[in-house]
């Protein structure tokens, strides 16, 4: 950033230029939505943003349904997921936190889910357009994500006091989803004129965002099994 400084030494060509590169810094800063955006595309790197987070949280949820295929075909298996008695995934397979919908497993819900938002991120990403309900049904389901992300983290830490290593990798997928199609969402007015500023804010800051929402997770997570750790490590 050190071309955006101002130097006594400056000439008048200087400043001007100086002039011209704030001001188009300020335009990227308070640029609204483009034509394409508002037409219901997204950029780029938001739709890149949606794939991967969407491919990393459907690889988390098929591991886990390969971990509980095992496990009822073979109770005494030991589980490639069950890292130490603090981290693994065998004391929540049967559990009913991983069945509170009509009996179905989180994991495959979680991989429906994931493989939809895969589909839709590809589509995104070929430049095409998908429409306002759309837009509004995956908004929706990703705030439905991340409040099962919150409700399950809860029960790790405060109730069970267990972390499934495939779970934490979906909550971890789930922050950045939730993130991108929230802000992409309201950024464009996919949900009126009101949430356009709080959009564009979120789609700016996304990545700041996510950071200190993972960030946090980490070091809560390390002081609320700090006794666990030290036996376990």
């Amino acid at each position: 950033m050190k071309d955006l400084e101002y130097r006594d030494d400056m000439t008048d060509e200087d400043l001007d230029a100086l002039e011209a590169r704030l001001d188009s810094v300020a335009e990227r800063y308070h640029a609204p939505a483009s034509e394409h955006e508002r037409s219901g595309g997204v950029t780029r790197g938001t739709a890149i943003a949606v794939v991967v987070s969407s491919l990393i949280g459907f690889a988390a949820s098929l591991g886990l349904i390969l971990s509980e295929k095992e496990k009822l075909t073979n109770p005494d298996a030991a589980l490639a997921c069950d890292i130490n008695p603090l981290v693994g995934c065998s004391k929540w397979i049967g559990q009913w936190q991983n069945e509170v919908f009509f009996g179905i497993s989180n994991s495959v819900l979680g991989f429906a889910f994931f493989s939809g938002m895969i589909a839709i991120g590809l589509v995104l990403l070929t430049r095409s357009t998908i429409s306002r309900l759309v837009w509004q049904a995956i908004s929706l389901a990703t705030t439905a994500g991340i409040v099962w992300v919150c409700w399950f983290a809860y029960m790790s830490f405060f109730k069970e006091g267990s972390l499934c290593p495939y779970c934490v990798v979906t909550w971890f997928a789930t922050i950045p989803l939730w993130v991108t199609v929230a802000g992409a969402s309201l950024h464009a007015g996919h949900w009126g004129s009101g949430g356009v500023p709080f959009g564009r804010a979120l789609v700016r800051n996304r990545w700041y965002v996510v950071v200190s929402v993972w960030a946090a997770l980490v070091v809560f997570a390390i002081i609320w099994f700090w006794d666990q750790w030290m036996i376990v490590l």
